[in-house]
């Protein structure tokens, strides 16, 4: 057996650390810290190859063992509550019951044990994420596993259920419309599947706006969809809806992750239903205060993600526009940063709709944040760019030809995929009325554009030309007055 340098905090009634070096075996405890935050930084510090962690447990979130394993260490705790095992193997630590003996006990620490030695040792179980393909170095110290053994697969499911492994290729594909004529015209449908992030330029090119009424639209459809306001810096989603802001569904569903509690039910639990037109669109309402960024850690929202994948046909999300590095914080580091939230979901999403307005300073940014997105995040989804607030006023006559022609000139690689038209008297009437398009505007040509970016197609409404009786007015030349019909 190889040395295995271990860190260790905690005790419960049994010594185990002066048990392990009364073995005199290659398993050496060679820091005692004296609390868990001290046990992280020096995880962080200093080169060992396991942790060990006896007795409060409470503080052991998904977000701390991820980190652990994140720096390959092997994660040992010792518990004698049975649900804290249950919850942290769940999590990935190898755990077990004050009365392990030592033998058991170095043979997990070194990596070499099976998980059945010893009175209440749990094993590791699997989690239920895709398979990414690739394989990890072992941890220091030890042996790499050959290709294919069940330790190896373990660690690679546990790497990617914590936030750590690349998320898999996008499965979304562009589907061309074609140019068709009418209030759809030059918008192209995406075969949207899965998470979609909402994100663009700053400014205010109408992010929140897309995205509820492109998750109401897929709602008003029959499929179940989840409408996730992630935005760590104005969180607007419950305002667009007219629904209540205390609630932070988003904060309630990450602190259940973090703690290895989330489920259907836990998830379910968080949401806020809304109905729109006899058909429900389930809500996670993000932090009523901005300041709360801090609960929105990149392990649990990724968590929250991936439950939603297995229990929704769509996820819509609103996010902030800026993904670079915190100001001032190290990118290396393992310090919380507030533009993770936004990084997090965009490394998640199979479909990224990258808006920005027409105007030259808003198409600028535009142009920007593409580029931007495929520097600092090559593993996201292709972006898709969709150009906001088309109006002839800052552009010119044929505004859509004029901006794909210095799209074409300026732009990365992308082509535009589509415009939004220029509805403010729509976009008021929702908004004061706490309504999405669907309901306050349901004949207006941006909720048709909006539909039509998912490929749902809403026919205008028919207008009938009626005769009416003249009153007061000469023989035979009839009133004419124009009605809606569906």
């Amino acid at each position: 057996m190889q040395r295995c340098s271990v860190l260790a905090t905690g005790q419960l009634e049994t010594d185990h650390v002066t048990a392990l070096e009364r073995l005199h075996t290659p398993v050496t405890v060679d820091r005692r810290c004296a609390d868990l935050a001290e046990l992280i930084a020096a995880a962080r510090t200093y080169r060992a190859d396991a942790v060990l962690l006896i007795g409060s447990t409470e503080k052991l979130t998904a977000s701390v063992i991820a980190e652990l394993l994140g720096q390959r260490l092997r994660v040992v705790v010792i518990s004698d509550a049975a649900a804290e095992r249950d919850r942290l193997a769940a999590l990935g630590a190898v755990t077990c019951a004050d009365s392990v003996e030592a033998e058991a006990l170095a043979q997990l620490l070194a990596g070499t044990g099976d998980g059945s030695a010893g009175e209440g040792t749990d094993q590791f179980r699997e989690a239920d994420h895709r398979d990414v393909g690739r394989r990890y170095p072992a941890p220091a110290g030890g042996q790499e596993e050959p290709a294919g053994s069940g330790t190896d697969e373990q660690f690679e499911q546990l790497m990617e259920s914590s936030g750590l492994a690349p998320a898999a290729e996008p499965v979304a594909e562009a589907q061309q419309r074609g140019d068709a004529t009418g209030p759809e015209r030059g918008l192209s449908a995406v075969r949207l599947q899965g998470i979609t992030a909402v994100w663009g330029a700053a400014g205010s090119p109408g992010r929140t706006t897309v995205a509820v009424n492109l998750a109401a639209e897929l709602a008003l459809t029959g499929a179940r969809t989840l409408l996730v306001d992630a935005d760590t810096y104005a969180a607007s989603v419950a305002v667009h809806l007219g629904l209540m802001e205390e609630s932070a569904g988003l904060a309630q569903a990450c602190r259940a992750a973090e703690v290895g509690r989330l489920d259907s039910a836990a998830l379910a639990s968080a949401v806020t239903g809304v109905t729109l037109q006899g058909r429900r669109l389930d809500v996670l309402t993000g932090l009523p205060r901005p300041e709360r960024w801090t609960e929105l850690r990149p392990h649990g929202l990724q968590s929250v993600l991936t439950q939603a994948r297995a229990d929704y046909q769509h996820i819509v999300v609103d996010i902030a526009p800026w993904i670079e590095p915190d100001a001032g914080v190290d990118p290396d580091s393992r310090a919380p940063q507030r533009n993770a939230a936004a990084r997090t979901v965009l490394g998640t999403a199979d479909t990224v709709l990258t808006l920005g307005s027409s105007d030259p300073v808003g198409f600028s940014r535009l142009i920007k944040s593409v580029q931007q997105l495929g520097e600092l995040l090559p593993e996201a989804a292709d972006p898709t760019p969709v150009v906001t607030q088309l109006r002839r006023d800052v552009v010119g006559r044929s505004p859509r030809g004029q901006l794909a022609e210095a799209w074409q000139h300026l732009g990365p690689a992308p082509a535009l995929h589509a415009y939004l038209a220029w509805d403010p008297a729509s976009c008021a009437a929702a908004l004061r009325a706490g309504q999405v398009l669907a309901e306050a505007a349901e004949d207006s040509p941006l909720r048709r554009q909006i539909a039509a970016l998912a490929g749902i197609e809403i026919p205008p409404r028919r207008r009938l030309r009626l005769r009416l009786p003249s009153l007061g007015r000469t023989p035979g030349r009839p009133v004419e007055s124009t009605v809606s019909k569906r």
